[in-house]
């Protein structure tokens, strides 16, 4: 088989003179070139930055996921510990607990002399958040760690009945002063709060955000009367933070900070808002004898008209239930001489309809005496 002989192939490239016009038409090309050289970087940027957003998302999915998973494990293991810790419970933390959690506690409990531990913490914890009869709480020098003192202010923040909470020489720190601000912040209950002797600041680490924390519950409180910072670790940085927190609060008349380091100035600024307080508590505490007192009187006025209305209702009660009395009498007259009538009624048709019988087999009878006639 023969082939064709090859084709030669020649490409010409033309010189173009360079006349104005073939610059400018060159000048474009080489813009739009360079424009679309751009694009394509830029474009190709955007994808690298997409990738990276979606590889991005994709590890964050995954290490939420994974952190979800240890958390629920976690979760799982925590309530299967306590609820093996219940099944021995035993004694008076026993009782507490199922009275806790069944709303039958005495309004005053101490955990002096139980012996506690870290999964007993968050039981105590969780049976907190729902009761409603609990008013004072003793839990002083038990050893309460700073993460177990979040557990349990973090159930107090549910619980809207507690009036006095003691809770000096722990060892409560900066995540518990966070909680119990955060606490105090919504709280409309609690009236005496003891934290002496539990360092809720470090002095070697400059961090004070649990201290304003602590200090924002304070500004926003609007009941708690007494507070014990005292022996609490506190610089003179804290004391200007509580200082100015106290300020803004108008209930604490009684607030113990001895044994931090406070200058006279901040000090005297905090007296001077707690005898502030004072005289507004006094003042509220006199109207408040005045609004009783008047409400006294109101009170036995009240009882005056009530006992009046009560005994024109009786009046008012009595002629309707004789009306009613009357009506009933009526009706089940009426119901008698109706029955009575139904009856009658009855009668009168079960005695038609008997001469109607009697008159039918007549005719019958006569009807077959004509046909017997006949066929004879």
């Amino acid at each position: 088989m023969e082939y064709p002989p090859p084709v030669e192939i020649r490409i010409e490239t033309r010189v173009l003179p360079k006349t104005k016009k073939n610059l400018e038409e060159q000048a474009k090309r080489e813009a739009y070139e360079k424009q679309l050289e751009e694009e394509r970087k830029q474009q190709e940027k955007l994808n690298q930055a997409q990738q990276q957003k979606l590889q991005m998302e994709k590890f964050e999915k995954e290490r939420h996921k994974i952190e979800q998973e240890k958390k629920r494990h976690e979760e799982e293991r925590r309530r299967k510990e306590e609820e093996e810790q219940k099944s021995t419970l035993e004694g008076r933390l026993a009782k507490f607990v199922s009275d806790l959690t069944h709303n039958q506690t005495p309004s005053e409990f101490s955990l002096s002399g139980v012996e506690m531990s870290n999964v007993r913490w968050r039981i105590l914890a969780s049976c907190l958040k729902k009761n409603l009869t609990l008013k004072d709480l003793h839990l002083s020098r038990k050893g309460i760690t700073d993460e177990e003192g979040e557990e349990i202010i973090k159930s107090l923040k549910h619980n809207n009945t507690l009036e006095k909470l003691e809770m000096e020489g722990n060892q409560l720190g900066k995540s518990s002063a966070r909680q119990i601000g955060e606490y105090l912040a919504t709280n409309d209950k609690l009236k005496y709060l003891d934290l002496e002797g539990n360092e809720l600041y470090d002095t070697d680490i400059v961090d004070t955000t649990s201290i304003i924390a602590l200090a924002e519950g304070i500004k926003k409180n609007q009941c708690l009367i007494s507070l014990n910072l005292s022996y609490c670790n506190l610089d003179r940085e804290c004391g200007r933070i509580l200082a100015q927190a106290m300020r803004e609060n108008q209930t604490i008349i009684h607030f113990d900070f001895r044994g931090n380091e406070f200058p006279l100035e901040i000090v005297r600024d905090i007296t001077n808002s707690l005898k502030r307080n004072k005289e507004l508590y006094n003042m509220y505490r006199l109207e408040e004898w005045k609004e009783r007192k008047i409400a006294h009187r109101e009170d036995e006025y009240t009882e005056m008209i009530d006992i009046t209305l009560q005994q024109e209702h009786i009046k008012k009660m009595n002629i309707i239930s004789r009306e009613e009395a009357g009506k009933r009498e009526k009706e089940s007259r009426w119901e008698e001489e109706r029955l009575k009538k139904e009856y009658e009624m009855k009668r009168e048709m079960e005695k038609l309809m008997n001469e109607a019988k009697k008159r039918q087999e007549k005719g019958k009878n006569k009807k077959r005496g004509k046909s017997k006639k006949k066929k004879k």
